[in-house]
Protein backbone atom coordinates (compact mmCIF):
# COMPACT_ATOMS: atom_id res chain seq x y z
CA UNK A 1 0.00 0.00 0.00
CA UNK A 2 2.78 2.37 0.90
CA UNK A 3 4.39 1.45 -2.50
CA UNK A 4 1.26 2.55 -4.30
CA UNK A 5 1.49 6.04 -2.43
CA UNK A 6 4.55 6.88 -3.34
CA UNK A 7 4.17 5.50 -7.08
CA UNK A 8 1.11 7.76 -7.14
CA UNK A 9 2.96 10.86 -6.09
CA UNK A 10 5.80 10.47 -8.47
CA UNK A 11 3.13 10.46 -11.26
CA UNK A 12 1.32 13.39 -9.71
CA UNK A 13 4.69 15.15 -9.16
CA UNK A 14 5.58 14.51 -12.85
CA UNK A 15 2.26 16.05 -13.62
CA UNK A 16 2.72 19.04 -11.94
CA UNK A 17 6.30 19.22 -13.38
CA UNK A 18 5.17 18.79 -16.69
CA UNK A 19 2.03 21.38 -16.34
CA UNK A 20 4.75 23.98 -15.34
CA UNK A 21 7.19 22.85 -18.58
CA UNK A 22 4.27 24.04 -20.78
CA UNK A 23 3.59 27.72 -18.86
CA UNK A 24 5.63 29.25 -21.66
CA UNK A 25 3.66 27.56 -24.39
CA UNK A 26 2.05 30.18 -26.83
CA UNK A 27 0.18 29.08 -29.87
CA UNK A 28 0.09 31.56 -32.56
CA UNK A 29 -2.60 31.46 -35.72
CA UNK A 30 -0.30 32.85 -38.83
CA UNK A 31 -1.35 33.28 -42.62
CA UNK A 32 1.68 31.91 -44.77
CA UNK A 33 2.30 34.61 -46.31
CA UNK A 34 0.86 36.97 -43.52
CA UNK A 35 3.12 39.77 -41.64
CA UNK A 36 3.09 37.48 -38.28
CA UNK A 37 4.69 34.72 -39.70
CA UNK A 38 7.43 37.20 -40.97
CA UNK A 39 7.67 38.50 -37.21
CA UNK A 40 7.61 35.01 -35.56
CA UNK A 41 10.70 33.46 -37.96
CA UNK A 42 12.66 36.87 -37.14
CA UNK A 43 11.89 36.32 -33.51
CA UNK A 44 13.10 32.90 -33.29
CA UNK A 45 16.27 33.64 -35.61
CA UNK A 46 17.48 36.18 -33.64
CA UNK A 47 16.95 33.59 -30.41
CA UNK A 48 14.32 35.97 -28.67
CA UNK A 49 11.96 33.22 -28.02
CA UNK A 50 15.15 32.00 -25.51
CA UNK A 51 15.92 35.55 -24.79
CA UNK A 52 12.58 36.12 -23.10
CA UNK A 53 11.56 32.30 -22.52
CA UNK A 54 8.63 31.78 -24.82
CA UNK A 55 7.81 28.34 -26.51
CA UNK A 56 5.84 29.38 -29.31
CA UNK A 57 3.98 27.35 -32.04
CA UNK A 58 2.96 28.52 -34.94
CA UNK A 59 -0.43 26.99 -36.22
CA UNK A 60 -0.78 27.98 -40.23
CA UNK A 61 -3.98 29.12 -41.46
CA UNK A 62 -5.62 29.28 -44.89
CA UNK A 63 -7.47 32.25 -44.17
CA UNK A 64 -8.32 34.83 -41.48
CA UNK A 65 -12.01 33.45 -40.85
CA UNK A 66 -10.51 29.83 -40.42
CA UNK A 67 -7.92 31.85 -37.56
CA UNK A 68 -11.22 33.61 -35.78
CA UNK A 69 -12.44 29.70 -35.94
CA UNK A 70 -9.46 28.57 -34.30
CA UNK A 71 -9.53 31.16 -31.78
CA UNK A 72 -13.07 30.74 -30.26
CA UNK A 73 -12.58 27.06 -30.31
CA UNK A 74 -9.58 27.19 -28.07
CA UNK A 75 -6.89 25.65 -30.54
CA UNK A 76 -4.64 29.04 -30.37
CA UNK A 77 -3.96 31.64 -28.00
CA UNK A 78 -3.77 34.42 -30.24
CA UNK A 79 -4.77 35.72 -33.22
CA UNK A 80 -4.52 38.91 -35.04
CA UNK A 81 -7.54 40.38 -36.47
CA UNK A 82 -9.13 43.87 -36.39
CA UNK A 83 -10.62 46.05 -33.26
CA UNK A 84 -14.59 45.87 -34.77
CA UNK A 85 -14.72 41.97 -34.49
CA UNK A 86 -13.23 42.48 -30.91
CA UNK A 87 -15.84 45.13 -30.16
CA UNK A 88 -18.54 43.01 -31.38
CA UNK A 89 -17.50 40.21 -29.25
CA UNK A 90 -17.13 41.95 -26.00
CA UNK A 91 -20.67 43.05 -26.68
CA UNK A 92 -21.96 39.43 -26.92
CA UNK A 93 -19.83 38.98 -23.50
CA UNK A 94 -16.44 37.57 -24.74
CA UNK A 95 -13.89 38.99 -22.54
CA UNK A 96 -11.26 39.34 -25.38
CA UNK A 97 -8.74 42.11 -26.34
CA UNK A 98 -6.40 43.77 -29.15
CA UNK A 99 -2.93 45.06 -28.98
CA UNK A 100 -2.61 47.36 -31.85
CA UNK A 101 -0.07 45.73 -34.74
CA UNK A 102 -0.70 47.69 -37.78
CA UNK A 103 -1.44 50.81 -39.52
CA UNK A 104 -1.30 48.85 -42.67
CA UNK A 105 -4.22 49.36 -45.06
CA UNK A 106 -5.44 49.13 -48.39
CA UNK A 107 -5.81 50.82 -52.06
CA UNK A 108 -7.20 51.61 -54.57
CA UNK A 109 -4.91 50.50 -57.86
CA UNK A 110 -5.23 49.84 -61.36
CA UNK A 111 -3.06 49.48 -65.08
CA UNK A 112 -0.13 52.98 -65.12
CA UNK A 113 -0.87 53.32 -68.37
CA UNK A 114 -4.57 53.96 -67.04
CA UNK A 115 -5.47 57.61 -67.37
CA UNK A 116 -7.64 59.04 -64.35
CA UNK A 117 -7.65 62.67 -62.99
CA UNK A 118 -10.07 61.92 -61.08
CA UNK A 119 -11.82 59.40 -58.92
CA UNK A 120 -15.27 60.47 -60.96
CA UNK A 121 -13.22 58.82 -64.03
CA UNK A 122 -14.12 55.67 -62.26
CA UNK A 123 -18.00 56.05 -63.42
CA UNK A 124 -19.28 52.71 -64.34
CA UNK A 125 -16.04 51.02 -64.45
CA UNK A 126 -15.55 47.70 -63.37
CA UNK A 127 -14.19 47.95 -59.44
CA UNK A 128 -13.37 45.00 -57.34
CA UNK A 129 -13.39 44.81 -53.63
CA UNK A 130 -11.05 42.58 -51.69
CA UNK A 131 -13.06 40.93 -48.51
CA UNK A 132 -16.08 42.22 -49.01
CA UNK A 133 -19.17 44.14 -49.06
CA UNK A 134 -18.15 45.21 -44.93
CA UNK A 135 -14.39 45.15 -45.45
CA UNK A 136 -12.68 48.23 -43.20
CA UNK A 137 -11.09 49.79 -46.09
CA UNK A 138 -14.30 49.55 -48.52
CA UNK A 139 -16.20 51.12 -45.99
CA UNK A 140 -13.85 54.06 -45.39
CA UNK A 141 -13.60 54.48 -49.25
CA UNK A 142 -17.27 54.62 -49.35
CA UNK A 143 -17.67 57.30 -46.78
CA UNK A 144 -14.85 59.26 -48.38
CA UNK A 145 -16.14 59.08 -51.69
CA UNK A 146 -19.82 60.01 -50.15
CA UNK A 147 -18.42 63.05 -48.29
CA UNK A 148 -16.26 64.67 -51.28
CA UNK A 149 -18.92 63.67 -54.14
CA UNK A 150 -21.87 63.13 -52.65
CA UNK A 151 -22.53 59.64 -54.04
CA UNK A 152 -22.41 56.00 -53.06
CA UNK A 153 -19.56 54.66 -54.59
CA UNK A 154 -21.86 51.42 -54.70
CA UNK A 155 -24.41 53.00 -57.16
CA UNK A 156 -21.45 54.77 -58.66
CA UNK A 157 -19.17 52.03 -59.42
CA UNK A 158 -19.78 48.54 -61.34
CA UNK A 159 -18.72 46.88 -57.83
CA UNK A 160 -17.84 43.32 -57.41
CA UNK A 161 -16.39 41.13 -54.39
CA UNK A 162 -13.66 38.85 -53.92
CA UNK A 163 -10.82 37.23 -52.20
CA UNK A 164 -7.61 39.55 -52.23
CA UNK A 165 -5.55 36.62 -54.50
CA UNK A 166 -8.64 36.32 -57.32
CA UNK A 167 -8.85 40.30 -57.24
CA UNK A 168 -5.13 40.71 -58.66
CA UNK A 169 -5.41 37.88 -60.51
CA UNK A 170 -8.49 39.67 -62.99
CA UNK A 171 -6.43 42.60 -62.48
CA UNK A 172 -3.93 40.98 -64.07
CA UNK A 173 -6.40 39.42 -66.86
CA UNK A 174 -7.94 42.62 -67.42
CA UNK A 175 -11.52 41.46 -66.18
CA UNK A 176 -11.72 44.52 -63.83
CA UNK A 177 -10.56 48.39 -64.10
CA UNK A 178 -9.52 48.72 -60.88
CA UNK A 179 -9.38 47.28 -57.67
CA UNK A 180 -9.54 47.92 -53.65
CA UNK A 181 -6.88 45.19 -52.44
CA UNK A 182 -5.15 45.40 -49.02
CA UNK A 183 -1.52 46.57 -48.96
CA UNK A 184 0.91 43.22 -49.22
CA UNK A 185 -1.29 42.43 -52.18
CA UNK A 186 -1.06 46.12 -53.24
CA UNK A 187 2.40 46.15 -53.09
CA UNK A 188 2.61 42.47 -55.46
CA UNK A 189 0.91 44.56 -58.53
CA UNK A 190 3.25 47.97 -57.64
CA UNK A 191 5.91 46.01 -58.78
CA UNK A 192 4.49 44.41 -61.77
CA UNK A 193 3.25 47.70 -63.93
CA UNK A 194 0.23 48.87 -61.65
CA UNK A 195 -0.27 51.93 -59.72
CA UNK A 196 -1.75 53.22 -56.39
CA UNK A 197 -3.95 56.16 -57.05
CA UNK A 198 -5.06 56.36 -53.46
CA UNK A 199 -3.97 54.58 -50.09
CA UNK A 200 -6.92 54.01 -47.69
CA UNK A 201 -4.48 55.94 -45.07
CA UNK A 202 -4.54 59.22 -47.16
CA UNK A 203 -8.24 59.55 -46.88
CA UNK A 204 -8.63 59.35 -43.02
CA UNK A 205 -7.59 63.58 -42.18
CA UNK A 206 -10.59 64.25 -44.90
CA UNK A 207 -12.77 62.27 -42.22
CA UNK A 208 -11.12 63.45 -38.89
CA UNK A 209 -8.50 61.05 -38.13
CA UNK A 210 -5.20 62.77 -37.64
CA UNK A 211 -2.07 60.59 -36.63
CA UNK A 212 -1.67 56.71 -37.21
CA UNK A 213 -5.07 54.41 -37.14
CA UNK A 214 -3.88 50.49 -36.44
CA UNK A 215 -6.82 48.49 -38.15
CA UNK A 216 -5.57 45.29 -36.68
CA UNK A 217 -3.62 43.83 -33.66
CA UNK A 218 -2.84 40.44 -31.70
CA UNK A 219 -6.13 39.21 -30.33
CA UNK A 220 -6.23 37.30 -27.02
CA UNK A 221 -8.28 36.43 -23.95
CA UNK A 222 -8.09 38.61 -20.95
CA UNK A 223 -7.46 36.45 -18.26
CA UNK A 224 -3.86 35.53 -20.97
CA UNK A 225 -3.14 39.24 -19.19
CA UNK A 226 -2.77 37.64 -15.57
CA UNK A 227 -1.14 35.09 -15.90
CA UNK A 228 1.60 34.81 -13.05
CA UNK A 229 4.38 34.17 -15.29
CA UNK A 230 3.51 37.83 -17.49
CA UNK A 231 3.42 35.45 -20.75
CA UNK A 232 2.02 37.98 -22.35
CA UNK A 233 4.04 40.69 -21.84
CA UNK A 234 7.32 38.46 -22.79
CA UNK A 235 5.62 37.55 -25.86
CA UNK A 236 4.79 41.19 -27.09
CA UNK A 237 8.00 42.20 -25.94
CA UNK A 238 9.83 39.76 -27.93
CA UNK A 239 7.84 40.64 -31.36
CA UNK A 240 8.45 44.50 -30.41
CA UNK A 241 12.23 43.29 -30.79
CA UNK A 242 11.51 41.72 -34.17
CA UNK A 243 9.38 44.29 -35.84
CA UNK A 244 12.51 46.41 -34.76
CA UNK A 245 14.61 44.33 -36.66
CA UNK A 246 12.00 44.74 -39.80
CA UNK A 247 12.12 48.37 -39.65
CA UNK A 248 15.91 48.70 -39.29
CA UNK A 249 17.45 45.94 -41.29
CA UNK A 250 17.32 45.01 -45.42
CA UNK A 251 19.47 42.35 -44.83
CA UNK A 252 16.90 40.54 -42.57
CA UNK A 253 14.18 40.91 -45.55
CA UNK A 254 16.55 39.05 -47.83
CA UNK A 255 16.88 36.12 -45.45
CA UNK A 256 12.78 36.45 -45.04
CA UNK A 257 11.88 36.90 -48.78
CA UNK A 258 10.36 33.07 -49.18
CA UNK A 259 8.27 33.76 -46.55
CA UNK A 260 6.63 36.93 -47.93
CA UNK A 261 6.22 34.94 -51.04
CA UNK A 262 8.22 38.14 -53.19
CA UNK A 263 9.34 37.28 -56.63
CA UNK A 264 11.60 40.05 -57.73
CA UNK A 265 13.54 42.03 -55.61
CA UNK A 266 10.96 45.14 -56.50
CA UNK A 267 8.22 43.56 -54.94
CA UNK A 268 10.40 42.52 -52.04
CA UNK A 269 11.26 46.31 -51.82
CA UNK A 270 7.75 47.54 -52.03
CA UNK A 271 6.57 44.82 -49.55
CA UNK A 272 9.28 45.91 -47.13
CA UNK A 273 8.65 49.62 -47.38
CA UNK A 274 4.85 49.00 -47.23
CA UNK A 275 5.47 46.86 -43.65
CA UNK A 276 7.73 49.75 -42.38
CA UNK A 277 5.13 52.16 -43.02
CA UNK A 278 2.44 50.29 -41.37
CA UNK A 279 4.26 50.39 -37.82
CA UNK A 280 2.34 52.86 -35.48
CA UNK A 281 4.28 55.62 -34.44
CA UNK A 282 1.54 57.85 -32.71
CA UNK A 283 1.08 57.61 -28.69
CA UNK A 284 -1.45 55.11 -27.31
CA UNK A 285 -3.77 58.11 -26.23
CA UNK A 286 -3.91 59.42 -30.14
CA UNK A 287 -4.13 56.14 -31.50
CA UNK A 288 -7.29 54.59 -29.22
CA UNK A 289 -8.98 58.32 -30.27
CA UNK A 290 -8.27 57.83 -33.52
CA UNK A 291 -10.08 54.27 -33.42
CA UNK A 292 -13.09 55.32 -31.67
CA UNK A 293 -13.26 57.89 -34.12
CA UNK A 294 -13.14 55.31 -36.90
CA UNK A 295 -15.32 52.65 -35.56
CA UNK A 296 -18.24 55.78 -35.60
CA UNK A 297 -17.40 55.93 -39.14
CA UNK A 298 -17.45 52.51 -39.71
CA UNK A 299 -20.91 52.04 -37.98
CA UNK A 300 -22.79 54.69 -39.80
CA UNK A 301 -22.07 53.48 -43.00
CA UNK A 302 -21.43 49.08 -42.13
CA UNK A 303 -24.41 49.34 -39.67
CA UNK A 304 -25.23 46.20 -37.67
CA UNK A 305 -24.06 43.72 -40.37
CA UNK A 306 -20.66 44.84 -39.44
CA UNK A 307 -20.53 45.62 -35.40
CA UNK A 308 -23.66 43.82 -34.24
CA UNK A 309 -24.98 45.50 -31.39
CA UNK A 310 -22.64 48.13 -30.50
CA UNK A 311 -23.50 52.20 -30.66
CA UNK A 312 -19.44 52.68 -29.57
CA UNK A 313 -16.61 50.70 -29.41
CA UNK A 314 -16.45 48.29 -26.37
CA UNK A 315 -14.54 49.10 -23.50
CA UNK A 316 -11.92 46.92 -22.63
CA UNK A 317 -11.25 46.16 -26.89
CA UNK A 318 -7.57 48.14 -26.50
CA UNK A 319 -5.43 46.87 -24.26
CA UNK A 320 -1.69 48.30 -23.66
CA UNK A 321 0.39 47.48 -20.96
CA UNK A 322 0.54 49.58 -17.89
Amino acid sequence: MIFRFKKYYIILFLVLVSLKGTSNDLRIAVLKFGSVNWELDVLKYHGLDKKYDLNIKKIQMTNKDAAAIAFLSGSVDIFVTDWIWVSKQRYEGKKFTLLPYSSAVGGLVMKEETKVNSLKDLKDLKVGVAGGSIDKSWLFFRAFFKKEYGEDPTNFFNTSFASPPLINGLLKTGNLDAGINYWNYIARLESQGFKSILYIEDIFPALGIKGDLPLIGYVFKEDLIAKENNLLRRFFQATKESRKILEKSDDEWNRIRKLTGAEDDKMLETIREGFRKGIPKSEENVLIENISKAYTILKDIGGKKLVGEGTSLAKGTIWYDK
